[in-house]
């Protein structure tokens, strides 16, 4: 029955589990994702007397609520494309079974090692986006003291260090924030294996994280030596990686020291068998536990048929895109190439219009007439898009202001202002994460998944003040005869 379990989950789960072993083998931040489910596994064998002392006691009424919402999160997910919804509701529904088949004791002996599992789950850009700036900042001021330290002459220019031969960017990318939650999730089990005392477990990982604040500025500071001597060789080649690991194997060592030193003197614990159950009472008869583990089986089962029927019904567009013409408003387009990459639209646009009194705007609609799995208005893609934007209100003829997304990128010697939103059944979102709650809304509501990203930009004629005003009266303009004109190709919320 165990094993008919564990298949019905995987026959809930499996595109789930797919889909995210994916975005660990293709997004550098994940790869420790990999180790995750082998170190909790590891918890839960470590465990292993402990919980075969505990008497189950199935709670039937909790263990059925967690489920059923652990089951609706997936639905939920699924519907609106949301795989972050999908993959958290595995954390619901596991801890549901476990609730409904042995009861409160055993999750509770169990719980870190599910918890832990929150690690794997490629989510934790939310956490880790806001602090890219500030730990930008302070590997940069912290590496131009270190490098005065020893005597290198150095200008420093916020997050840009400048050496009498080279000039240094403490990039994004090299903020450090992606080493922070290595190492959290690897001082989090060596805290709770080694360690008796909470209080130590707390400061292990408190320490754990200064030393990877410190560890990157020390990486800063050594790239600034060896680049200042002319010793780095190239800045962006191997390098570049063997600073990176040998200053992680200096923040290891601080930390497998410090897990060292906490650990002496602490008395090993012990199970008192008398404040728990025998293990001998985990041998259940059969015909205790059959109709629960069936019921368990069954309704797993029908999760996953239900997961595998598509409810949503494609949308089309009301008017070919190709068709759109703004010539009567005295703008002139011409197709060209797609700027930006974004996967699986069924319909797309991109044009240079030019007006008769000289300016010109860059456009491209994307258009979904429906979302799956893997098939996403808002994708890891499409997210990119959002890196540095802030709101911005712009009139869009007849459908008066609106909240849109502004931003400006530099590519090659020009700057480009790009406004960008996503178009929704007639409803303007500037939000990635309330574009993917209104896909949900619709598809749970009306069956649906349609929807549309807008995205348009113009080059501006000179990086100051002046030169932003003319960009944005030009973007402006193009706006409120553009999108009147969208409009009558986008399906209504009626359609």
């Amino acid at each position: 029955m165990g094993a008919c379990l564990v298949t019905a989950l995987l026959f809930v789960y499996a595109p789930v589990l797919h889909a995210m072993v994916l975005q660990w083998w293709n997004i550098s931040f994940y790869s420790y994702a990999f180790l995750i489910p082998v170190v909790s596994a590891y918890l839960v064998w470590i465990r292993r007397d402990r919980v075969l002392a505990i008497v189950p006691q199935p709670h039937y009424g909790s263990g059925s609520v967690l489920l059923t919402l652990g089951l609706l999160v997936l639905v939920i997910g699924q519907t609106g494309g949301i795989n972050a919804l999908q993959q958290i509701s595995l954390l619901i529904t596991l801890p549901g079974m476990i609730l409904f088949l042995f009861g409160k004791s055993v999750l509770k002996a169990l719980l870190l090692p599910i918890t832990f599992l929150l690690f794997m789950i490629p989510i934790w850009e939310v956490v880790t986006d806001p602090l890219h700036v500030p730990f930008q900042a302070f590997s940069a001021n912290l590496g131009v003291v270190l490098l005065r330290v020893v005597g290198i002459p150095v200008f420093q220019d916020g997050v840009f260090i400048h050496l009498p031969n080279i000039t240094l960017e403490v990039a994004r990318a090299c903020s450090g924030v992606n080493y922070l939650i290595a190492v959290l999730a690897t001082s989090i089990p060596l805290a709770t294996i080694v360690l008796t005392d909470v209080r130590k477990r707390i400061l292990l990982v408190m320490l754990a994280m200064i030393i990877s604040v410190f560890a990157n500025s020390l990486r800063v500071a050594l790239i600034g030596v060896l680049a200042y001597y002319d010793l780095s060789g190239d800045l962006h080649g191997p390098y570049h990686v063997l600073h990176g690991v040998f200053v992680s194997l200096i923040g290891y060592i601080a930390i497998f020291g410090g897990l060292w030193a906490l650990s002496r003197g602490q008395q090993v614990s012990h199970i008192n068998p008398s404040t728990l159950g025998h293990p001998e009472r985990w041998n259940i008869e059969w015909k205790q536990v059959r109709t629960s583990w069936m019921i368990l089986a069954v309704v797993l089962v029908l999760a996953g048929l239900f997961r595998h029927v598509d409810r949503s019904y494609p949308v089309v567009l009301r008017q070919n895109l190709s068709e759109l013409s703004l010539d009567s408003t005295g703008w002139t387009g011409n197709e060209v190439s797609f700027i930006e990459k974004v996967e699986g639209a069924d319909k797309s646009l991109s044009r240079v219009y030019r007006s008769t009194s000289g300016g010109e705007v860059r456009l491209a609609v994307w258009y979904f007439e429906a979302q799956t799995q893997g098939k996403e208005l808002v994708s890891a893609g499409t997210a990119k898009l959002h890196s540095n934007a802030i709101r911005s209100k712009v009139r869009l003829g007849t459908q008066g202001e609106a909240e849109v997304n502004r931003v400006l990128r530099r590519e090659g010697d020009k700057t480009h202002m790009i406004f960008f939103w996503y178009d929704i059944n007639g409803h303007i979102i500037a939000g990635k994460h309330e574009a993917k709650i209104r896909t949900v809304f619709d598809a749970m509501i009306h069956g649906r998944t349609n929807g549309a990203l807008v995205w348009v930009a113009a080059v501006l004629p000179s990086e100051d003040q002046a030169g932003k005003d003319q960009t944005l009266t030009t973007l402006t303009d193009f706006l409120e005869d553009f999108y009147p004109v969208l409009r009558q190709s986008l399906p209504n919320p009626a359609d």
